[in-house]
Formats: C-alpha cells, structure tokens, sequence
C-alpha cells in the first residue's frame, strides 16, 4: 500500500472513530426518548404540568442572548487594550486574568451566593446573567487578543495618521476584519451560557424564570418509571436542539475564527 493512501486510510479510520465516539451517546439518548411512550414523550415535555418549556425556552435566550452581547463587547475591548495598546503593567494584569480560568464556578460558589444575595440580585435574571458573564468572558478575552495579534500594527498606525482616536480605530479599523473572531466568540458564549446549569440552580427558585436546563431538571427525581426516564431523555434532547442549531448556523464562521486566532503575521 503506497504511504499516502495508508496514511489516508489511517485519517479517516480516526475520524469514524472519533464520530462514534461522539455520536454513542446521543444516539443512545434519542433511542431511549422513545423507548416507552414513543414520540408522546416530546409532547409530554412540550405541555408538562410541572413547568412552561416554552417560557423556559424564553429565558434561555434572553438570559444567554445578553450574556453572550456584553461578552463579545468586553471580550474585543480587552483583546484590543491587551494587544494593541501599551501601559504599565499589561502582562501582569493579563496574566492574573487569566488564571482566573483556573478558579471553577463550583469553588466560588459560596461567596458568590453571598454577594448576589446581598445585592438583592438572588432570584432575578439579573443575578444569574452578571455571573455568567465574568466566568466565560475571560475565554473569550484570550481568544480576541490572539486575533487582534494577527493584525498588523501598520493598520493601526495609518488609522492615527489619519486622526483616529483610540476607540475609533477599534470601531472602524479592528471590528470590520474581526467577524469570524466575533462569530467565534458569539457562538461559544451562546453555547456555555445556554448549557449553564449550575448558577441557575443556584440563584433562581421561581419557576417562571428558570432556563431550560433548571427546568429539564425537574422532570428528574427519584423512583422513576421507565416512561419518566424517557420522558427526562427527550427533554435533554430538546434542550440540545436550540445549541446545536446555532452552531451548525455559524460553524464556518467559527472555523475561519479559530483558525484566525491561530495564525500570526
């Protein structure tokens, strides 16, 4: 077998493997939505007693939706401060944000029950959108640095020539050549903000703002029958649904982002 045909044959071996790897588990959640009950059980969830999918379906967006807008804002003003502007002090204020990465929400859980409480934010979209956005906006800051790096300086430079100010240039010289960088961390912010279940579970206790994730949750507890369970699969599926659309929507984007931040000039 000549080298780059075996070569080729060992890629795409790879590649179904890691397309059954991924795909197992959702397909064995599909297979036990409709398990017992059949496709009833959408229909179940759609029109459950216990809580309003659709006004969960609502909050989830609004809650991701805004979440997502202020972390593309902050995210490109950081990356164009942290890349392109020079004060003392820079790669250390860097640096400390970004070991906040390593904190996990669930170590921080405490004091942030504590703060939102005192805030009177508890039980509010509010209070769950601020915590949102400081967990996943730090990501997304690395991200648009990286890119804001593979732009040349001497754009920026022409653009003081010409008598723009600092935010000027950001809004007219980095945001138009910034789309892929901005779809890329529109998409993952979306994605992390509709899967968050955590922070909802832990400052929302009002039925009629609960997202979907909380609101999925309620359909488990304990003793089950077979066609709760089902019923609980077919939620999660729907859950899913929102996510994956947005993505499959944006993924050129999101490659040409990813591939963007990767490559320097």
């Amino acid at each position: 077998m000549k080298p780059k045909l075996f070569a080729r044959v060992i890629m795409y071996a790879v590649l179904v493997f890691l397309l059954i790897l991924w795909m197992y588990p959702i397909v064995i959640a599909i297979v036990k939505s409709v398990q017992v009950g059949g496709w009833h059980n959408y229909s179940a969830v759609l029109n459950h007693d216990t809580f309003n999918y659709w006004s969960a379906i609502g909050n989830s967006f609004l809650m991701a939706g805004l979440s997502t807008m202020v972390i593309i804002l902050i995210s490109s003003l950081g990356g164009y401060a942290f890349s392109k502007m020079q004060f003392r002090g820079r790669e250390v204020i860097y640096r400390a944000l970004l070991a906040c990465l390593a904190v996990p929400v669930a170590a921080v859980v405490t004091p942030l029950f504590f703060t939102v409480n005192t805030m009177g934010l508890r039980d509010t979209r509010v209070g769950v959108i601020i915590p949102m956005i400081a967990f996943n906006v730090m990501m997304m800051l690395l991200l648009m640095r990286n890119h804001f790096d593979s732009i040349p300086d001497d754009l920026l430079e022409a653009a003081t020539l010409d008598g723009c100010g600092t935010f000027t240039i950001w809004r007219r010289v980095l945001m138009p050549l910034s789309g892929s960088a901005l779809a890329t961390v529109g998409v993952l912010s979306f994605v992390y903000c509709w899967n968050e279940f955590l922070l909802p579970n832990l400052l929302l206790t009002s039925p009629e703002l609960f997202p979907v994730p909380k609101a999925i949750s309620l359909l488990q507890f304990d003793r089950m029958s077979l066609e709760q369970i089902s019923q609980l699969y077919a939620g999660l599926i729907l859950m899913t649904i929102p996510s994956v659309i947005v993505y499959l929507f944006s993924q050129r984007y999101l490659q040409e982002g990813v591939a963007a931040g990767a490559v320097k000039n």
